[in-house]
């Protein structure tokens, strides 16, 4: 079999651009948002690379730029991701609006991330400190599920969900966005990890339907690389 040549630096660029334009087109994100700084995000990916400590991760370069993309556009003031891990994935859609040379003359912003895993936490507290994100930035040992605790008196912008529960991997992903999506604020955006990822069809076949009964006046699928995001906003 060929080996496909790896894109370059550009082209990836160039091919985010191409997806985010879509995520326009299709409503997932505002029409009139902003264009991404690609400058920006090639200096945080070197921040990133430089002091973050991910023992493992599926995240490509293309996704990155994508999670990176949709939240520069969306530009989100509270973020909840399910499932942190070590803050590979929340580092790049939080970075936009609390991450490493972030105005810290503009307040209310915060993100926080749940894990179940405590040493994945205090690594992605680690990660975190070491490469300059905001103090309104916050990883949690806590179990996503538990709403009521972690979720009492907030109003999320934008929701990230990448569980993996031992014994049901992802096919929590629906029951927890219908007990979040009690806390959105006008305007949300979703975004499922691992939607195209053939270990996880079962779990996922019908995320996107499950979306659209629970009222995303949008949803798209972007296959950028094995696993996939599935981008979903509702109405303001």
């Amino acid at each position: 079999m060929a080996v496909l040549p790896r894109l370059t630096v550009a082209q990836t660029d160039a091919l985010a651009g191409r997806v985010l334009d879509r995520c326009r087109e299709a409503g997932v994100v505002d029409a009139g948002a902003p264009e991404v700084d690609w400058e920006r995000f090639h200096a945080l990916r070197e921040r990133l690379y430089r002091t973050f400590q991910v023992p493992t991760t599926t995240l490509t370069p293309l996704s990155a730029r994508v999670l990176y993309g949709v939240s520069a556009m969306h530009l989100p003031r509270s973020v909840v991701v399910l499932g942190c891990y070590a803050g590979n994935l929340m580092a790049w859609v939080t970075a936009p609006v609390l991450g490493p040379g972030h105005d810290p003359a503009v307040v209310g912003r915060a993100a926080v991330g749940l894990d179940v895993d405590g040493a994945a936490v205090e690594t992605a507290r680690a990660n975190f400190a070491a490469a300059g994100f905001g103090p309104g930035v916050r990883t949690v040992v806590g179990d996503a599920f538990d709403v009521a605790t972690h979720a009492a008196g907030t109003a999320w912008d934008l929701l990230l969900i990448d569980v993996d529960v031992p014994g049901a991997r992802k096919s929590g992903y629906a029951r927890l966005l219908e007990r979040w999506l009690e806390h959105r604020g006008p305007g949300a955006v979703v975004i499922a990890h691992d939607v195209c990822h053939p270990v996880f069809r079962h779990d996922l076949g019908g995320y996107q339907a499950f979306a659209r009964e629970q009222g995303a006046s949008a949803s798209l699928t972007l296959p950028v690389d094995e696993c996939g995001l599935e981008v979903s906003r509702w109405p303001d």
